[in-house]
Parts: structure tokens; C-alpha cells; sequence
């Protein structure tokens, strides 16, 4: 995203492609991978529970190498669209999957911090490409644009080929019944039979083994189905809206245009602004843990606000001094974005998902950032050309629209089920595991586990004696 926002404006490119001269044929180009991305999202409603966590991200990597491949190698418009779909597809397929694997592979008081280094590993790859495109600013020919966008290749080719080294998801196992595959151990092994009891804990409590039904997704009942998709629909349509590919996409071209600056030098800001975007991702791993999902979103949501009124006032004066300043300002907003924003939406909607519904629930969320992604994506090139700087207004006050969402609606993750904000009798995420099964009624399945693992200690002793 970040490289083709570079060197779309650049003559090399436009020599190939003159059509994205038209702001419109530009926002769709741009935006073809979001729509892939879209489609990518939504194929994790059926395929992400069916494959599993790992080969669906398998299958993303296999589409972001195809559709590079195709990006990098095109002499026209149409190959670009069309590459650009592809890595939109792959894209939307590990965006949709791996916070939800990380969130079920990670234990609960650490599970924050490794979704929110993820985000802040995405931030870093954003610029990286940044300042490779502002390295092959200076080249000549076609190899200005060209060998940025291949590449993308070189670390989707390395997941391809790797990632099937990974471990599964534990609870995805369980749902498949491969149980086995859980811990590597034998079927009669303890700790695996703990480790099941652990996991059967949570999932029995959400309807127990009923199958998964759409309709589920619409409904309340005892695990607010309904209240949580809404919820991660928000959350992941609010990271779009609140104009982050401002910054991230179009830097370049908006600092050149807004803020009256040399090619050059535009390229130089908007990576060194990348930098400082992703330095904030990773400290945003102390703020989301430390203040909670909750009070982060909201204050950094009022940071956001604020920055872009800011930018139009300052822009509106027209002269040099004020420009420089809202330039500035446009940073100001790039960091309170980094310290929440990033990742905690990706965190957040897998959070708050139930087991039987977590793959469907982020494919839905996912396909809500996509699809605001694209609208974003679409719309700014228009939108500077026949608003200029009154863009900036807009964003503002979908900005200002998410605080009173936030402070009135959303319900704090960290440590918490979504089941505790209704229930008298809490279940803490580290609960004793016998404790939950008599809380959910299992006893007599605590007491059959028990019994297996005195067995099983009981033949070992027998083993030693002989």
C-alpha cells in the first residue's frame, strides 16, 4: 500500500500507465486491492474454520506472490488491477486470520502484547516501503517503480515457505476434534487431557457441541453474539475511517500537493513519518496493556480529532509558515494513530469473539475495514482535487463521531470476558481449570480427568518398580 501510493505520481510509472493521470482511474487502481481484500475477508467465513488458521494464511501467501508477480511484471492496466486484486485476496485472508491465531495460541496476559507487536511488525513493513521507494526515487527508468512493488515478494515467498513449520491453532484443533495434534502427545497423555479439559471449558460454555449456525450471528442469547459483531464491526470500520491512508497511501502525493513540497523532499518526509509510525505502533504494546482497550481508543480518538482540525485551519491562512506547521500536525495525527490504532482494532474484534464464532466474527470485521479501506482509498484523490484542504474537515468529524461510540458502547477486554459485564459469578481468564468445570457444571468430567492422570501415575510407579 505504502509503495504504490509512492510511485504512482512519478513519470516512469505514468509512462506505462497515463490513464492514472484521471484522480478517479487512480483511486480505482489504488483501491483494486482493498477490493481483493474485501474478498479475501469473506472467504474466511467459509474456509477459515474448514482449513484452519495456519493453511489459510498459507493460502493468502500464495496469493500475495501471484498477484506481486503480476504487479511487478505489468505493461498494463488492467494486469496491475488485476494483481493488485490478487494481493488484495492474500492480504484480506492473513488479515483476517492471524490475530485470531495469535490471539488463540497466546496466554491471556500476554495475548495484548504479541497482537499489538504484530501490529507493530505491519507499521514497520510500511516503512520499509516507504523508504524503498524514496531510495529508487533517485533511479532512472522503469526500475523506479518496478523494483519496489517485486519487492513485496521476497517476505511473502519466505512465509509461503515456512509457515507450514508453525504450530496450529490449539482451539481450532480442538473444534476439528484432531486432538492429538494438540500438544504432539499421545490421546492419553495428562497434559494433553488438561489442556483439552482447559480448552472444552470455554467451548462448551458457548452452546456446547451444537453445530455453528449464520443465524447465530444475529442473535443475543447468553454470549451477545450480536453485540460482539457489532462491535468488531465498528472498531475495524472506525481504523479506515478515521483517514489513515492520508498519511500511509497517499503521502507522498499529499505533501507534495497540500503542503507545496519538492518531490524529494516529499518522499524524505513521508518516510521518515513512516518511521515515526511505526516507533509509535510498538510503544502502543505499553499504552493498549496499560490503560486498557478501552481508555486507549478514547484518548487517542480525541488526539485524532483534534489534529485535523488543526491541519484545515492552519492550511486555510496560505502561507508557508502555517503550511509547514499543519504538515507537522499531520504526523501529530500518524502517532496518536500508531498508539492504538494499529493493531488494537485486529486485537480488540478477536478479543471479543467467541470460540464457535471467531472465524466468522473477524471475517466480518475484516471485511468492514476493507471495505471502508476502499472508500478511503477511493475517494481522497477526488476528493483533494475538488476539495483541497476541506478534506481534512471531514475526517474530523468521522473522528469526533467515535468518541461518544467509544465512551458509551464499547466494553473493556483486558483481562475480561464479555459474559462478566452480565453475570454476578465472574470467570476470571485465569481461573483454576477445576474451578470452571464445576462453575459450568462438569464435575463428574473433572473427577474422570483425574482419575486418568492418577492412572497414568499409578502405571509409572509400577514401570520404575520393575
Amino acid at each position: 500500500m505504502s509503495v504504490m501510493g509512492g510511485v504512482i505520481t512519478e513519470k516512469p510509472f505514468l509512462d506505462v500507465f497515463p490513464q492514472t493521470l484521471n484522480p478517479t482511474t487512480q483511486g480505482i487502481t489504488i483501491a483494486a486491492l482493498e477490493v481483493g481484500a474485501l474478498i479475501g475477508a469473506l472467504a474466511c467465513l467459509g474456509i477459515g474454520d474448514r482449513f484452519g488458521r495456519r493453511d489459510t494464511v498459507f493460502l493468502g501467501m500464495g496469493f500475495m506472490v501471484v498477484g506481486g508477480a503480476f504487479q511487478a511484471s505489468a505493461w498494463s492496466l488492467a494486469q496491475m488491477i488485476v494483481g493488485r486484486i490478487f494481493s488484495g485476496i492474500g492480504l484480506g485472508l492473513q488479515v483476517a486470520t492471524v490475530p485470531t491465531w495469535q490471539s488463540e495460541c497466546c496466554k491471556p496476559k500476554t495475548r495484548g502484547r504479541w497482537v499489538m507487536i504484530e501490529g507493530g511488525l505491519q507499521t514497520t513493513g510500511v516503512a520499509c516501503g516507504q523508504w524503498i521507494g524514496y531510495a529508487f526515487f533517485f533511479t532512472k527508468g522503469q526500475i523506479q517503480w518496478r523494483m519496489p512493488v517485486a519487492i513485496q515478494l521476497i517476505p511473502a515467498a519466505i512465509v509461503f515457505c515456512f509457515i507450514l513449520v508453525l504450530p496450529e491453532s490449539p482451539r481450532w484443533l480442538h473444534q476439528a476434534r484432531d486432538v492429538r495434534r494438540l500438544c504432539g502427545l499421545p490421546e492419553d497423555d495428562p497434559l494433553l487431557q488438561e489442556e483439552r479439559e482447559s480448552i472444552m471449558a470455554t467451548f462448551e460454555a458457548q452452546k456446547g457441541e451444537a453445530p455453528f449456525a449464520y443465524k447465530e450471528l444475529f442473535q443475543q442469547g447468553k454470549t451477545q453474539t450480536l453485540r460482539r459483531v457489532c462491535l468488531a464491526f465498528f472498531i475495524q470500520a472506525a481504523q479506515q475511517l478515521s483517514g489513515i491512508d492520508l498519511v500511509s497511501t497517499y503521502a507522498n502525493q499529499i505533501l507534495a500537493t497540500s503542503f507545496q513540497l519538492e518531490p524529494a523532499t516529499s518522499h524524505l518526509i513521508a518516510a521518515c513519518g513512516g518511521a515515526e509510525y511505526a516507533i509509535c505502533s510498538g510503544l502502543s504494546v505499553l499504552l493498549i496493556e496499560g490503560l486498557g482497550r478501552r481508555k486507549a481508543f478514547l484518548i487517542t480518538a480525541i488526539g485524532m480529532t483534534a489534529s485535523f482540525t488543526v491541519i484545515p485551519i492552519l492550511l486555510s491562512t496560505g502561507q508557508r509558515s502555517p503550511q509547514l506547521a499543519a504538515a507537522g500536525v499531520l504526523f501529530l495525527f500518524n502517532t496518536f494513530f500508531g498508539l492504538a490504532w494499529m493493531g488494537g482494532p485486529f486485537l480488540y474484534s478477536a478479543e471479543i469473539a467467541p470460540l464457535r464464532a471467531r472465524a466468522q466474527i473477524n471475517g466480518i470485521a475484516s471485511s468492514a475495514n476493507w471495505i471502508f479501506c476502499f472508500l478511503v482509498v477511493m475517494t481522497i484523490p477526488a476528493s483533494f482535487a475538488n476539495l483541497g484542504y476541506k478534506t481534512y474537515i471531514i475526517y474530523a468529524v468521522l473522528n469526533a463521531c467515535f468518541i461518544p461510540i467509544i465512551y458509551f458502547f464499547l466494553v473493556e477486554t483486558k483481562g475480561r470476558s464479555l459474559e462478566e459485564l452480565h453475570n454476578e459469578q465472574h470467570m476470571p481468564y485465569d481461573i483454576d481449570i477445576d474451578e470452571a468445570r464445576r462453575t459450568l457444571g462438569l464435575d463428574d468430567t473433572v473427577a474422570r480427568r483425574q482419575s486418568k492422570i492418577e492412572s497414568v501415575e499409578h502405571r509409572e510407579e509400577k514401570m520404575e518398580k520393575y
